[in-house]
């Protein structure tokens, strides 16, 4: 711990840093779709959809969550001693508006699909929308799940309930908020 305190560096805040920086491009991704949607339903001279902008932001995105997954992967190779869990809780939280717009926005497709042309393409729609929505999620609590069962191989230490449920429901849409406070409370019992 005290060579990264020397030397400036932490990995763990980087990746933590990383994925406000994705959770910020998401947003701004967000904008440039319902930017042109309010002004089609208002009938407004606004611009078009650029798709290509939408397509740039969410790979940018992808990218930046990588990038922050590699160096959590880093810090946790690093053993360093503080894994910014509570960051994560407060990331995941500042997520929340972003997955209720997302899903309004696929209903919003989906539903103009309702003709008998298109039928066939809504199922494909709705599981790209939700691998795209699920990925995401995943991207933000990766680094402390790659970091927790490290810290248990390490330590060799048995996890306690709140780890074991907080790496559970990691994996699952709504819960994930849920499992990043375990994570963390379990974290701050087991130091």
């Amino acid at each position: 711990m005290e060579n990264n305190v020397k030397s400036g560096t932490n990995s763990m805040f980087v990746s933590k840093c990383l994925l406000i920086a994705a959770a910020a491009i998401l947003y701004v991704m967000q904008g440039a779709i319902l930017i042109p949607a309010y002004g089609i339903l208002h009938q407004l001279n606004w611009p078009d959809f650029n798709f290509k902008l939408i397509g740039v932001l969410l790979g940018l995105a992808l990218v930046v969550g990588i990038a922050a997954l590699i160096f959590g992967i880093i810090g946790t190779a690093k053993r360093e001693e503080d894994p910014k869990t509570r960051l994560t809780v407060m990331i995941k939280a500042a997520l929340i508006p972003f997955f209720c717009i997302n899903i309004y926005l696929w209903a919003m497709l989906v539903s103009g699909m309702l003709n008998p042309f298109l039928f066939l393409a809504i199922p494909a729609i709705i599981v790209i929308g939700c691998c795209i929505t699920y990925v995401y999620m995943i991207m933000t609590g990766m680094p402390d799940i790659i970091y927790m069962i490290a810290f248990l191989i390490r330590r060799k230490k048995k996890p306690n309930i709140y780890m074991i449920l907080g790496l559970i429901f990691e994996f699952f849409f709504v819960l994930d908020l849920v499992g990043a406070i375990f994570i963390n409370k379990a974290f701050k019992e087991m130091e």
